[in-house]
């Protein structure tokens, strides 16, 4: 019996070990594929698009703020602070993330892959992508009828996502994972803010963990 239980944790460790070198064999597998069928005219396109990402996506949140303030929409405003606090919340996270799993980039991994952007940071995740999918993610709950906003919000958020495999800057896993953890945030933060009534009332501290009791 105590043998069993002292090997669990060797035999799981072992597991674990093993899956993610499949699945780093399989990531270098995607990536390659891409990287070698990537279309060369387009790669100006794609090092500009990732390059005014998180830009352009800070600026799009911060825009949306400005002027449901002009407007002097109450509604609004609690909306467009929801898609601003989910970003902020987002890059947060994933730059926590780094710095704790710190995964080497593929083109360090892998020679063979070439490369058309620098970058300094570790892999996992993706901060381009998780940012683009939280922006998808929450103006899609927040503001349904806007279906061209979505739309182009979307595309935007794929478009960055993809982009960053063609530069070969990321791992298949790296930006898949960022689609979860930004949808995620998306959906689960507003919502969470939402229940507790920010977009009916002035927000106060206990509401967060209770409601008043009628």
């Amino acid at each position: 019996m105590h043998e069993s239980l002292l090997l669990f944790p060797g035999s799981l460790l072992l597991t674990l070990s093993l899956f993610f070198q499949n699945l780093q064999k399989i990531d270098l597998h995607i990536l390659e594929w891409i990287n070698d069928h990537r279309i060369e005219t387009l790669n100006h396109f794609f090092i500009f698009t990732t390059n005014i990402a998180t830009v352009t996506t800070y600026a799009a949140s911060i825009v949306l703020l400005l002027y449901s303030i002009f407007k002097k929409q109450f509604l609004l405003q609690r909306k467009s602070w929801l898609v601003f606090i989910s970003l902020i919340t987002t890059s947060t996270i994933v730059d926590s993330l780094k710095h704790v799993i710190n995964r080497t980039r593929p083109f360090i991994t892998d020679p063979s892959i070439h490369n058309l952007v620098n970058v300094s940071t570790s892999s996992f995740p993706s901060g381009h992508t998780a940012e683009v999918f939280v922006l998808a993610t929450a103006i899609t709950l927040l503001f349904q009828q806007q279906k061209w906003y979505i739309l182009v919000a979307w595309i935007w958020a794929f478009l960055i996502g993809y982009s960053r495999l063609v530069l070969g800057v990321h791992y298949p896993s790296d930006v898949l994972a960022s689609m979860m953890i930004g949808a995620g945030i998306g959906i689960g933060f507003p919502k969470f803010l939402i229940k507790r009534g920010f977009l009916q009332h002035p927000i106060r501290p206990v509401r967060l963990y209770s409601k008043r009791k009628e």
